[in-house]
């Protein structure tokens, strides 16, 4: 018979061990892959880790474990609230890119007058490459160019350090640099 998953809570709570952890996220799977389906802006295993980020952040906070019903509700209800939150930094983000992240150059990367024709070349490159990314993609780019660490541009772009590291070297992998 299965462990109730209050019990799991429990145990993992009491012992930290990841068994429990795993069992538990194995129970709430058919949730954290229909929203991570749903958030199309990221990759559906990106999608997949912030969600499940966000069912450890919800035990790790739960203070009474002895009602099923509840412990199940509360989960359920902060993948829901990561997902909203996920998904309408998404818009948000898409529509603050739109704005300001126009691709026609001139606006976003300034060329001096003295630029040598290699310089341009450069900029021809980038304004080339920066075209086949997608808009997250584009906007961690930004960010790096104006010096955030991965840290601070998790934080405002409402991800953690390590999937914006993930997208840094997906980044420089797909344009040849390593």
């Amino acid at each position: 018979m299965e462990d109730s998953v209050s019990l799991l809570i429990n145990k993992f709570l009491d012992t930290g061990n990841e068994k429990y952890f795993e069992q538990l996220l194995e129970r709430f799977s058919p949730l954290l892959k229909a929203y991570a389906r749903k958030l199309y802006y990221l990759d559906y295993e990106d999608s997949l880790q912030e969600l499940s980020i966000s069912l450890f952040e919800a035990i790790s906070k739960m203070k009474t474990i002895d009602n099923e019903y509840a412990c199940i509700s509360y989960i359920k209800k902060s993948i829901i609230h990561k997902f909203t939150k996920l998904y309408h930094l998404s818009v948000d983000t898409q529509q603050n890119q739109a704005d300001s992240f126009s691709l026609d150059c001139d606006s976003n990367i300034i060329i001096s007058p003295e630029y040598e024709t290699e310089h341009c070349i450069s900029h021809t490159d980038l304004i080339n490459s920066l075209k086949t990314k997608t808009p997250m993609e584009r906007n961690i780019i930004f960010l790096i160019m104006q010096g955030y660490s991965d840290e601070e541009i998790g934080e405002k772009l409402g991800y953690t350090r390590q999937y914006i590291n993930r997208k840094k070297k997906k980044i420089l992998h797909t344009d040849g640099s390593q």
